[in-house]
């Protein structure tokens, strides 16, 4: 029951708000992807709840002068829907049981060098596309004398503070690409295990590969609503707390808008704290 009420509620929202009238994904191609490099992200989405813990598979895309960051779902998600071109051939894919559209959790993508020394951040609130930059040179690494091995590959600890946590990287030296998942990068060798202290946040490797046919690395093409980190983590904090009121407004039931609230109050631990 409480299934149907999240998925009536979902509906109800991406009805709301027009996806079916705008049922395909134009993309604009940035650069030519070099390398794969998949990640898996477990996290403790409730800070409450350390026995709820939550995984994704990430993918890092990494072009001649650009990468990016992002779920492996959603990936595969905007691959189905640039194949779409009616609203009927939106809903079939919908209503598909063999090849559903896959559920994403992390909808945030990470363009790191676009532009020239910068990240470029796009995320979704309920309402809008979101779209702001940031240095990529945030990272005050400490590299430690602390070594191992991940799959044979040699691995050295690092340690730096970002985002109100304290963050452990492994990076490997004989790989060399200064990247890693999420916006982590500028350690001399790629970034192959990085989690915070809490273990609230794990990013593991799991292989790197290249890709079999040309593939492109693209962003949406949409008019985003151009912001600063600042703004978007207040945009998103806000609408948490006016979730009852959004969904009331959407025409869910009472008992729909507790759901919702209680839904949301377990999304309370971000990978990045808003007051730090």
């Amino acid at each position: 029951m409480k299934n149907r009420i999240f998925l009536s509620l979902a509906l109800v929202f991406f009805i709301n708000q027009s996806v079916i009238s705008q049922f395909s994904v134009r993309m604009l191609a940035i650069d030519t992807v070099e390398y794969i490099v998949d990640y898996s992200m477990k996290y403790q989405q409730d800070s409450a709840n350390p026995n709820f813990i939550l995984e994704e598979e990430m993918v890092l895309l990494i072009g001649k002068s650009v990468s990016k960051f992002l779920s492996n779902n959603l990936m595969i998600g905007d691959t189905m829907l640039k194949n779409i071109n009616s609203p009927e051939g939106f809903q079939k894919m919908l209503n598909d049981p063999v090849n559903p559209l896959p559920r994403v959790r992390f909808q945030h993508e990470v363009f790191k060098n676009m532009p020239h020394g910068e990240i470029t951040n796009t995320d979704h609130i309920i309402g809008g596309s979101f779209k702001f930059l940031e240095s990529m040179n945030q990272f005050n690494w400490q590299l430690l004398s602390e070594t191992s091995t991940i799959d044979g590959i040699r691995i050295q600890k690092a340690i730096c503070n970002f985002g109100g946590r304290d963050w452990i990287a492994w990076f490997a030296p004989e790989v060399p690409i200064k990247d890693g998942p999420y916006k982590f990068n500028g350690l001399p060798g790629l970034i192959m295990r990085i989690y915070d202290t809490k273990n609230h946040y794990n990013f593991d490797f799991i292989r790197i590969r290249k890709p079999t046919a040309r593939l492109m690395i693209e962003i949406k093409d949409k008019d985003y609503i151009q912001t600063t980190k600042q703004k978007f983590f207040k945009a998103r904090e806000d609408f948490r707390n006016d979730i009852i009121s959004r969904a009331k407004e959407a025409g869910i039931s009472a008992e729909g808008q507790q759901a919702a609230a209680k839904n949301m109050s377990m999304k309370n631990n971000p990978i990045e704290l808003m007051n730090y």
